[in-house]
């Protein structure tokens, strides 16, 4: 036991001496590590750069372990930053002595949506410490271009493309549904839409097919339903189609022989005036459905001024006539109505005679005629009757009667001679053709049947009287034709007959001049004022008569004083303007 304890203290007094050798551990000072030199910028800024809206670029100087420089200012460096396309920044030239704790703010605007390059370069060395690409993305959508052709053909399809953009001209391509859009068409053309529905946009664009049936100019407006965004195209010309006819302006009644007034009209197939006829045409044949040729029979196109020829024009006939104007080549054709020819009235027969003659020997004279209107008769060859020459002396003067067919131009040469040596005269005039007696009808031994025919009548007269009333006649359209000192209004009704009224008259309101031209039985389909491009007349408007129930008011704005008249045709009310 005494051992054990002997051992035990030795062992301790190993362990102290081996603790004494051993020596003590103390800690060092701390040690501050400082960035290395300066390396490079590192760069931050936001996710989006909106084109329009200033942005703040951070850059911090730092070493090659991108390890900030907070003292980067006493480096004494001076930098130039630059960046390419449409932006700016602020500053483009600095100092290190501009950072703070390293860092230094750029501040980069552009207001276009590009990619543009900043670099940034240390004064005289040539090789950027920084070069980053920044893309600038559109702002938000503030209105609509709309692109479209300058003209377009009636009937015929075109194109128009919406693109939407920015406030500063850049094409949004964030998303726009086409079934927010709504179309606006102004001017005095018709376009529609000739597609299902308006398409979605599709990198900022929308693409329109468009058509417009009436000849005009048209201005497309788009707007955005969300975000009432819109825009305004560019005035585009819907000119005419090719000619498909012509429509022909005729008098009622002429003379035969004497020339009136032809208007006509080329038109295509929708009803519009092919105002370049006289550059596209080949010029019109005229004939008409009588046994003579009219004249002039043809004319060429450089006669029509915007698609409208006036001429005159003669037949040489007695007869109910059409003229029909056919396209020289080509089948295109168009008809009058009917013309009643009536013959002229043989008012004045001029004789010149010599001033001496001898008795019993030919001596030669010449008579010409006049008609109602002072002109010579030149077809009476074919018109007149025959002239009977009477004398105011005793003698006999062969021959006294002068057949028509002699006329030549109105005017015949004949030799006469006279038995009686004596003064006299000679008078003309036509040869009377005997009056034919008429016979009465004998009187009818049937009273009762005479007596329920005439009740029959009266019964037909008040049928028709009551159908006419239950028929409304509608105004459908209002045309105008205008050469150089005429203008002709037609109003269109397509049933009008005889029960059809009309009275004209001249209002002024609001200091303007109206022709009010007021029609009864009538409706009108026409619901928005007419503007024509006219000199002499403005607005026409067509409405209802509010004081007399069923009749109606078509109002022609006067620009320009001028006689007028108003005539009832098939089909037509024609209102004529001479200035």
């Amino acid at each position: 036991m005494r051992r054990f304890g002997m051992r035990f203290l030795i062992f301790l007094q190993l362990i102290a001496a081996i603790i004494a050798v051993i020596p003590s551990s103390v800690h060092s000072g701390e040690i501050v590590i400082k960035p290395g030199k300066f390396d490079h910028f590192n760069i931050s800024m936001p996710d989006k750069i909106i084109a329009g809206e200033d942005v703040a670029i951070k850059l911090q100087a730092v070493d090659a372990f991108n390890n900030v420089i907070t003292n980067f200012g006493e480096t004494g460096k001076e930098f130039h930053a630059t960046v390419t396309g449409s932006a700016s920044i602020n500053p483009a030239t600095f100092k290190s002595t501009a950072f703070v704790n390293g860092t230094l703010t750029l501040t980069v605007s552009d207001k276009v949506a590009e990619t543009i390059n900043l670099s940034v370069k240390e004064s005289g060395i040539p090789i950027p410490i920084m070069s980053k690409d920044l893309i600038i993305t559109p702002n938000k959508l503030s209105s609509f271009m709309i692109k479209g052709p300058r003209t377009a053909h009636a009937g015929e399809k075109f194109d128009i493309k919406i693109i939407a953009k920015d406030s500063f001209g850049n094409t949004v391509l964030e998303p726009i549904f086409g079934k927010n859009m709504n179309l606006i068409f102004k001017g005095n053309a018709e376009p529609k839409v000739d597609m299902p529905s308006i398409p979605d946009f599709k990198n900022g664009i929308c693409s329109i097919t468009l058509v417009s049936q009436k000849a005009g100019t048209a201005i497309v407006e788009a707007k955005d339903l969300i975000t009432g965004s819109s825009g305004t195209s560019e005035k585009i010309e819907i000119t005419s189609g090719p000619v498909n006819s012509f429509r022909v302006f005729v008098p009622k009644e002429v003379i035969a022989g004497e020339p009136f007034e032809v208007s006509v009209v080329a038109v295509d197939r929708f009803g519009n005036v092919v105002s370049n006829y006289s550059s596209i045409g080949s010029g019109i044949a005229i004939a008409s459905s009588g046994k003579l040729k009219p004249f002039p029979s043809s004319l060429p196109a450089y006669e029509f001024v915007n698609g409208q020829a006036k001429f005159d024009l003669r037949y040489d006939a007695a007869e109910d006539i059409t003229i029909t104007i056919t396209e020289i080549g080509k089948a295109q054709k168009g008809t009058s109505e009917s013309i009643k020819v009536i013959s002229p009235i043989p008012e004045r027969y001029e004789i010149t005679t010599p001033d001496s003659a001898v008795a019993g020997q030919k001596f030669k004279i010449k008579i010409t005629v006049y008609n109602q209107l002072g002109n010579v008769i030149r077809n009476y060859n074919l018109v007149g009757p025959d002239v009977q020459l009477s004398t105011t002396g005793t003698g006999t003067l062969l021959p006294n009667r002068i057949p028509a067919s002699e006329f030549v131009n109105g005017t015949a040469v004949v030799e006469v001679q006279y038995n009686k040596s004596e003064a006299f005269a000679i008078t003309a005039g036509p040869v009377k053709t005997p009056a034919v007696k008429k016979v009465a009808a004998a009187p009818s031994k049937q009273p009762s049947k005479t007596v329920t025919h005439a009740k029959e009548t009266k019964k037909s007269k008040k049928d028709k009287e009551k159908k006419a009333e239950a028929r409304t006649l509608e105004i459908t359209n209002v045309s105008l034709v205008e050469p150089k000192k005429k203008s002709t209004i037609s109003i269109h009704i397509p049933n009008l007959d005889s029960t059809v009224k009309y009275s004209a008259f001249t209002e002024t309101i609001e200091g303007k001049k109206w022709i009010i031209v007021k029609i009864k039985p009538a409706v009108s389909k026409i619901e928005k004022t007419i503007k024509f491009e006219s000199s002499f007349v403005g607005n026409v408007m067509v409405e209802e008569d509010k004081k007399d129930k069923g009749a109606v008011l078509v109002k022609i704005e006067q620009l320009k004083p001028a006689r007028f008249h108003v005539a009832k045709e098939k089909n037509t009310l024609v209102v004529t303007l001479k200035h």
